[in-house]
């Protein structure tokens, strides 16, 4: 009887270190308005990158609704008018993209997700492109070069005293 209780225990013991150790997920929630990409469906693609693929063009990720390789974590259809929420395991210590396929992308269509991936991401888009607006640390990649940062405004000069 005693050896029994003692395997129940360790079964136990078991069960609630592998079930506090479960593997990460990301939980994607997509909002999509009545005139997103002119009111056509799109995929959602979600995938593993490294800083390699990161720079990767809209046509190479488009490329992978088709030819899925093993970077992909999964594939949706979005249609406009509705919400979507999906939740995909995440391999460990990696960084994801979550990218939008538009029919005539117009902008950011891509928010790189990097080490560690948050739990939850909240994307709204709109007509052709994904709000850039997103939290920080989820930057979006946008379909043409970045335009040059803007200079510094000149500081203001300092006030002289003068002597009474």
């Amino acid at each position: 009887m005693k050896g029994r209780g003692v395997r129940l225990a360790a079964g136990l013991v078991t069960a609630v270190v592998a079930g506090s150790c479960a593997a990460p997920s990301l939980t994607v929630n997509v909002k999509a308005p009545p005139g997103t990409n002119q009111g056509r469906p799109l995929y959602m693609l979600i995938r593993t990158v490294s800083k390699t693929s990161m720079t990767e063009g809209y046509s190479d990720v488009a490329a992978k609704v088709i030819s899925p390789d093993e970077s992909v974590l999964q594939t949706v259809v979005i249609y406009p008018s509705n919400t979507k929420q999906v939740k995909v395991p995440l391999p460990p210590e990696q960084a994801v993209a979550v990218s939008f396929l538009f029919t005539t992308p117009n902008g950011a269509w891509q928010a790189l997700l990097d080490v560690p991936v948050p739990k939850t991401v909240d994307i709204e888009l709109q007509e052709s492109r994904i709000r850039t607006d997103l939290p920080k640390g989820v930057p979006a990649q946008e379909s043409s070069p970045a335009a040059p940062k803007a200079p510094e405004a000149p500081k203001a000069p300092e006030a002289v005293a003068t002597p009474k």
